[in-house]
């Protein structure tokens, strides 16, 4: 009887220490493989990540909320086909919120908010669109809805930026540049921001 129970106690020894190893075995890999994920996480850029761009005139401000596409290699600008509206950023429509009347050339805009689009016309001509609705999905534009439509000027930037990027830069209290920057592509308007509507 006394083998018995020391046998029975050897077998349960063995089968316990075989669990423990399989199961040390099998957290081993899950391990590795949440901390690669955590770091991957980590660096990949989260989705739906936005920007903003920001600029003061006087008492009045402008500024833009925007999606922010990564190039991985592509050139998606280039990509485009003639007479395509893009959406300028990605995800929800970039919009374009100003105390201020901007006037880009002849073209005026009164203080309010627009989403803002990109009409490429040919292989370095884009315009830039207001359009009246806002608070929409970026692949909702609405052409009845466009209010103005304003020429680009295309320019080379030295170095690759990988980020779609807006910037907003005030020269003085009057006057401004939007600027878009994509790969090698930078897309400015100059505009100037009405003291009036201050």
């Amino acid at each position: 009887m006394k083998s018995f129970f020391r046998t029975a106690q050897i077998v349960l020894s063995i089968v316990v220490s075989l669990a423990l190893v399989s199961c040390s075995k099998q957290e081993e890999p899950q391990t590795a493989a949440s901390e690669d994920n955590k770091a991957a996480t980590a660096e990949a850029p989260a989705a739906g990540d936005r920007g903003t761009a920001n600029a003061t005139f006087g008492s009045a401000t402008v500024s833009i909320d925007y999606g922010r596409p990564q190039l991985e290699g592509r050139d998606m600008l280039a990509q485009a086909t003639d007479g395509m509206v893009w959406r300028m950023g990605m995800n929800e429509a970039t919009e374009i919120k100003t105390d201020a009347e901007l006037k880009f050339g002849d073209t005026v805009i009164p203080a309010g908010s627009y989403s803002l689009w990109m009409k490429k016309i040919s292989a370095d001509q884009w315009h830039l669109i207001f359009n009246k609705k806002t608070g929409i999905w970026g692949t909702e534009h609405s052409e009845a809805d466009d209010f103005a439509e304003v020429p680009l000027t295309m320019s080379t930037n030295p170095e690759s930026v990988e980020a779609f990027t807006v910037e907003l830069a005030a020269s003085d209290e009057t006057t401004g540049t939007l600027k878009a920057m994509w790969g090698t592509a930078i897309l400015s308007a100059d505009f100037t921001a009405s003291a009036d509507a201050m």
